[in-house]
């Protein structure tokens, strides 16, 4: 939950800081224009400002609240840059209208053309974030897959044990560690971090044929550890 808020702060100190540059803007304009300059065009500005503020905060979040272990990064980023040429683009378009005042109907069609310019790209980009946000839902998938195979194993190793007459009092490190498989997060893990744990549950599957439970129960810790730092991981990750 703590990630979680310092995230908001940073999309908000983002906000805050493309407020500020907006608000200063927008009086700078105001004072340097006379009564008869602010007409149309100079809400039309200060409209293409506020928004040019929302659409870059927006890109900016896209950034500070990933939720798929930084993969989408690359395509956030360039949607950031993208929208700070765009919020440069308004401010530069806000101060040449008032210096030298443009008519309304050009003054529109410069803005509308600016706004077609940058989003053009933008689309291609949300194209490229949906294959990559497809992608990562089928790592998801696949991850839980992998999980459900892991915990059904534990499964097989506790039914062996029970056959052999060993209680299911002693079993309960195990049977917990099959249900923590089984309700992990599916997001994968490292490559090093997921081959330890498929090791530690392999050793666990050699350890349960001596049926000597101490030697069992070390394995089932091992266990137990390499998936905390699996979790732990995938957790610190997002």
């Amino acid at each position: 939950m703590g990630k979680f808020f310092n995230k908001i702060r940073q999309v908000f100190n983002i906000f805050l800081i493309l407020a500020l540059i907006v608000v200063a803007s927008a009086f700078f304009i105001y004072f340097i224009t006379s009564p008869e300059q602010r007409g149309v065009t100079f809400w039309i500005s200060i409209g293409f400002l506020v928004f040019a503020l929302i659409f870059e905060t927006l890109q900016a979040s896209g950034i500070a609240m990933r939720f798929n272990s930084g993969k989408n990064i690359p395509v956030s980023f360039s949607k950031l840059i993208l929208g700070g040429v765009y919020f440069v683009f308004v401010l530069a378009m806000s101060f040449w209208n008032a210096f030298d005042p443009f008519t309304t109907t050009k003054y529109i069609l410069i803005h509308v053309a600016g706004l077609v310019v940058f989003l053009l790209p933008m689309i291609l980009i949300n194209m490229a974030e949906l294959r990559l946000s497809g992608s990562d839902r089928k790592e998801r998938a696949e991850g839980r897959m992998n999980l459900a195979m892991m915990s059904r194993k534990v499964e097989y190793i506790i039914d062996d044990l029970k056959a052999s007459g060993i209680p299911s009092d002693k079993l309960l490190q195990l049977i917990n560690l099959s249900e923590a498989l089984k309700y992990s997060d599916p997001a994968p893990a490292s490559g090093k971090i997921e081959r330890a744990l498929e090791d530690a549950l392999d050793k666990l599957e050699s350890s349960a044929s001596t049926k000597d439970m101490n030697i069992i129960l070390g394995a089932c810790t091992l266990a137990e550890r390499a998936l905390r730092e699996r979790n732990e991981y995938v957790k610190n990750s997002k």
